[in-house]
């Protein structure tokens, strides 16, 4: 199969625009239909109106398009062209580009805070219910705890049902059976709406996991509380301790970056069949455990950010061997045989298995059984994001790109509308052709050394709802409704409410750190649990040890 084939066979599940709402692909297309319907203007004007729409062009490239033609990705706005120097090497690019990305997607202190309130509301609640058969105590676990998480993500809330004045943290005897569990969660379901926290609960009784699926009201951040299941607070001690001492940033961006990426495909949930974010950062601290380079000490993470996306893309989308290989993060990474681990399912051969660092009996990714989906979308954001860069390098070399699959390709948000691959060969063309008139020839790719340009908006896009939902959270931390709710003490000093650049956004951060002082609002118990984890993994499973910048060596007593 032909790449060009390929792509179009891939193209439902990979292709995204760049574009950060339908709006702005309708203005795209109404402009080119103008172009089709426009009459012809005499000569005079016809060359005046080139030049002027030129001018346009010219000014759009500086500062709102990307060098062929996409619009300039979110993540870019405000800063310059990528790398240094007039032809600077693409990887440090991407791994430029890398870096911009995480650093824009990541959450704001205010975004965070507000989130931190959120589960001390949860708390309250609780508190109020004045249980005298247990000491109830809201835990959070999950992305949240591990700082893995997105703006658009959920919290992974549990509330730990212990004994009263028990040291040792044990389980309340009336809620040691499903049935009490179950009962608990529709009063707790009543106590929430009763106290203002949200407006509707779901309450999922009868799921493996039994849970409350929810939105806190003043911040509409979804909320998913379980009951007695402390099982994810280990791992998430696992993931921070992977991400904040073994690979520092570099963990971190991979797993933001595949995150966001299998997100807005609807690949991120386990219970639809996608994968979770355990399992996502498993895959990436194998990648590098496993990775030559890596090993041999020849190729740094932090600076080499965008080639392990790829290759990450590569090898969990083109050579992992699914039907027979299990994945173990055990002693400095290794590959497990599924059948001698008793992973492996005769009727779903093709399942990802992962093996629990915390419970090795557990495969973490048993539950994700649209692999095959998300296999065949890792090998397509590899054939993207690599066409993205062969088409770069062909447009600084020519002028613009010597292949038709690579044109399409790198024309992504005039390409993204559905249609069939002659369609949009067709419609390029005719674009391309629009663009030469009204630039004297140079056409929709710009060879402008200083032209932008980005790489992973051929994989990633940011929603206008997206932005939206986050700058309405800003709004309401200044509009200070959360603070009033919990008692806060807390006077914002700001009057821009979304800070455009990077002096006034590091003026905000310091005001929310002052605040979040002020208000003396303590985290809960779960925060400061996961913080003082820093597992040596030096002994079967997990366990608490003094801090380390080693590599983690774990073994399973095998």
């Amino acid at each position: 199969m032909s790449t060009a084939e390929a792509l179009a066979d891939s193209e439902d599940f990979i292709r995204l625009a760049s574009s950060s709402s339908e709006e702005e692909r309708e203005n795209d297309e109404q402009a080119y239909d103008e172009d089709e319907e426009r009459e012809p203007l005499p000569n005079g004007k016809r060359a005046a109106e080139a030049a002027k729409t030129a001018t346009e062009n010219k000014t759009r490239n500086n500062h709102e398009i990307c060098y062929n033609g996409q619009a300039l990705p979110p993540w870019l706005k405000g800063h310059n062209r990528l790398g240094k120097g007039k032809y600077p090497d693409i990887s440090d690019m991407i791994n430029e580009e890398m870096s911009l990305f995480v650093k824009y997607i990541s959450p704001t202190p205010e975004e965070h805070q507000m989130r931190v309130w959120v589960i001390n509301r949860l708390q309250r609640v609780l508190d109020n219910m004045h249980l005298l058969d247990a000491d109830a105590q809201a835990l959070c676990f999950g992305s949240f705890a591990t700082r893995l998480y997105l703006p658009t993500s959920d919290i992974d809330m549990t509330v730990m049902l212990y004994k009263n004045n028990s040291s040792k943290k044990a389980v309340a005897p009336a809620y040691e059976n499903k049935e009490a569990v179950r009962r608990f969660l529709y009063t707790l379901a009543k106590h929430l709406k009763n106290a203002g926290f949200c407006q509707s609960c779901e309450v999922i009784a009868h799921a493996r996991v039994p849970i409350i699926k929810t939105h806190e009201m003043i911040t509409g951040i979804a909320v998913d509380i379980s009951i007695n299941a402390d099982s994810g607070v280990q791992s998430a001690g696992v993931q921070k301790s992977f991400s904040e001492k073994v690979y520092p940033d570099a963990l971190r961006s991979i797993v933001l970056v595949i995150k966001q990426f299998l997100s807005q495909r609807s690949m991120n949930e386990v219970y639809t069949g996608g994968i979770g974010s355990y399992a996502i950062t498993l895959l990436a601290v194998s990648l590098f455990q496993t990775h030559p380079r890596v090993l041999s000490g020849g190729l740094q993470l932090t600076k080499n950010l965008g080639i392990l996306l790829i290759e990450f893309f590569e090898l969990y989308g083109k050579r992992f061997n699914y039907d027979n290989v299990c994945i173990s993060v055990l002693e400095n990474g290794r590959y497990l045989d599924k059948r001698r681990k008793g992973f492996f399912n005769m009727g779903q051969s093709y399942l990802l298995s992962i093996e629990d660092p915390c419970d090795t009996s557990n495969d973490v990714s048993k539950g994700t059984y649209g692999i095959l989906r998300i296999k065949q979308t890792f090998g397509g954001a590899y054939d993207l994001i690599n066409n993205a860069i062969f088409a770069y390098h062909q447009t600084r070399k020519h002028g613009e790109p010597i292949n038709d699959t690579l044109r399409s390709t790198a024309a992504v948000s005039f390409t993204s509308n559905g249609s069939g691959d002659q369609s949009r060969r067709k419609r390029i063309k005719a674009m391309d052709g629009n663009a030469r008139k009204a630039t004297g020839g140079s056409g929709m790719f710009n060879d402008n050394p200083n032209a932008h340009v980005s790489f992973l908006s051929s994989i990633l896009s940011v929603s206008a709802g997206v932005v939206k939902s986050r700058e309405r959270l800003v709004r309401e931390f200044y509009k200070g409704t959360m603070q009033k709710v919990l008692g806060v003490q807390y006077q914002p000093s700001l009057t821009n409410l979304l800070p455009d650049n990077s002096k006034d956004a590091d003026t905000a951060s310091d005001a929310v750190k002052a605040a979040t002082e002020a208000s003396a609002v303590k985290e809960m118990s779960a925060q400061e649990t996961i913080a003082t984890m820093n597992f040596d993994f030096t002994k079967s499973g997990a366990t608490s040890g003094a801090p380390t910048d080693k590599v983690i060596t774990i073994s399973d007593g095998e």
